[in-house]
């Protein structure tokens, strides 16, 4: 219900900003109209619409403040229509002089009238590319971030409605503006009308894409509260030098360590041969756990026929790596099943598991990067055991650019801290 009413006030939204940018001289070129009480209040009613989409975009920003207080994100659909409504009626309300100031320059292209409407047409270039910028992160923004991105789209829309103020009640007389053929303008319905379709289909193939920000890995569970606490003491033991380590009791019984930057994390050094493998008793991920079950091995000849080498000299070896990854802002680590994962605001954007002589990685990454790295390292894959539509893996057996590994760790980091 929420998603189609969104929909709705985008719609609405955008065919009613239409009309701000329109002139509204001479109904009566329009099919012989006549609407004497819109043409004489022209400005009142544009000013109408501008308090009615700021009345759309503050119910939608609370409600978007209410989604990340409640779950810890915002849905885009939500963030979209809080945005959009003032953002539009800023643009429409400086496209409204922008057409007057074509009209001027017109009948008089003197250097005054020039500066005029290049100024208003660079100032709306400027709102709609960096408030282009601004909606990108909207919705990631935390919710003082947001209400202060909605004091500034009021300022722009105060902005806007006072040039349009200005052109039409003083820059102007009534009888220029009567005599203006601004029959043409009304094809703005229809490219609002087409942007507003387009805009809609790209939010809904993007929420396809974004399907990962809505389920996190399941290791997530550790981290919140969803009907099954965890309880979380500080044991009293030190580090080498002196740090308190955190553990986590999971409802299953098992034990996490929340690791601190200054421990120092050494991986063991026990090679597994994956073509020894025959089975993996495990309970939850099967692509991150190592085989409890070694002394269950092929029973044929191929057993004993000697295997090629399958592995090289790691670089950056899997301490280097997790050594990097933790040197990196706001990361936390976390210890659990012979897994390190690791956490930015609370999000998980890698998972690393050491073999010895190759390690697994299990990453967040773009789709269209992954399918990329995926086409050119037979070693990456899809990783189907997350709940998440864009996690990926890795097996480096040496074989992977310590360039690559390196800039699939800190793509996953920019993706989730962005």
């Amino acid at each position: 219900m929420k998603k189609l009413f969104g929909s709705i006030v985008i719609i609405l939204s955008l065919l009613l900003v239409s009309l701000v940018a329109i002139p509204w001289n001479n109904l009566s070129l329009w099919w012989g109209l006549t609407f004497p009480l819109m043409s004489d209040n022209e400005l009142y009613i544009k000013a109408g619409i501008g308090g009615l989409m700021l009345i759309f975009s503050l119910i939608f920003l609370i409600v978007a403040n209410k989604e990340q207080r409640k779950y810890g994100h915002v849905v885009p659909g939500t963030a979209h229509t809080a945005f959009l409504p003032m953002f539009a009626y800023a643009i429409a309300a400086l496209v409204y002089p922008l057409v007057i100031f074509l009209f001027i320059y017109a009948a008089d292209p003197s250097t005054t009238n020039l500066i005029y409407l290049i100024g208003v047409g660079f100032v709306l270039v400027n709102i709609i590319v960096f408030g282009h910028m601004l909606s990108a992160g909207f919705r990631r923004q935390k919710n003082f971030g947001r209400v202060m991105i909605f004091i500034l789209l009021f300022e722009l829309m105060a902005i806007g409605m006072g040039v349009s103020y200005y052109v039409r009640a003083i820059l102007i007389t009534d009888a220029w503006y009567q005599g203006l053929y601004t029959f043409l303008y009304i094809g703005i319905f229809g490219v609002t009308l087409i942007f507003a379709i387009v805009h809609l289909i790209v939010i809904k193939v993007k929420g396809k894409n974004r399907a990962a920000e809505k389920a996190l890995e399941a290791e997530i569970d550790d981290l919140k509260s969803l009907g099954k606490p965890i309880s979380q003491q500080p044991v009293s033991r030190k580090g080498k030098k002196g740090e308190e380590t955190v553990v986590q009791t999971r409802p299953d019984g098992k034990k996490t360590l929340i690791v601190s930057k200054e421990q120092t994390i050494v991986s063991g050094e026990q090679n597994l041969d994956p073509t020894n493998i025959l089975y993996e008793d495990v309970d939850v991920d099967p692509e991150f756990s190592k085989t409890q079950n070694q002394d269950k091995q092929v029973s044929s000849i191929e057993y004993y026929i000697e295997k090629p080498k399958m592995f090289k000299p790691l670089d950056p070896t899997f301490d280097q790596l997790v050594g990097y990854v933790r040197e990196l802002p706001q990361v936390v680590t976390k210890l659990a099943d012979e897994k390190i994962t690791f956490y930015v605001d609370r999000k998980p954007f890698l998972v690393l598991m050491n073999y010895g002589n190759y390690y697994r990685m299990a990453f967040k990454y773009e789709l269209e990067k992954g399918i990329r790295l995926i086409i050119k390292y037979p070693t990456i894959s899809k990783n189907k055991s997350t709940r998440d539509d864009l996690w990926f893996k890795a097996n480096n057996y040496g074989d992977i650019p310590k360039e690559v590994v390196y800039q699939i760790v800190k793509s996953a980091y920019d993706n989730v801290n962005a």
